[in-house]
């Protein structure tokens, strides 16, 4: 198994391809297929991610993403279910 602390989470990848990644109260597991999908947007997304990145190196997360964060949903029906996006 590798991890690596990204700073509030961790990310575990596992011998069988499994993804894990762990934070405050939340753990998200990615399946193979799921990680390598994963893999494949967030690298069609690099140049956003990276321009973000250096321009908000010193800010943490925007505090109405910690907001819609901080309690997990537990009614089923408010729940949003994930879709694919082209």
């Amino acid at each position: 198994m590798s991890t690596r602390d990204l700073g509030k989470h961790v990310v575990e990848l596992h011998e069988e391809g499994m993804l894990a990644i762990t934070g405050e109260g939340a753990r998200l597991t990615l399946s193979p297929h799921e990680a390598v999908d994963f893999l494949n947007w967030l690298n069609q997304h690099r140049k956003t991610l990276e321009t973000a990145a250096r321009a908000h190196a010193t800010e943490e997360v925007p505090e109405i993403l910690q907001e819609e964060t901080a309690e997990p949903i537990t009614d089923p029906d408010d729940r949003e279910y994930p879709v694919d996006e082209p």
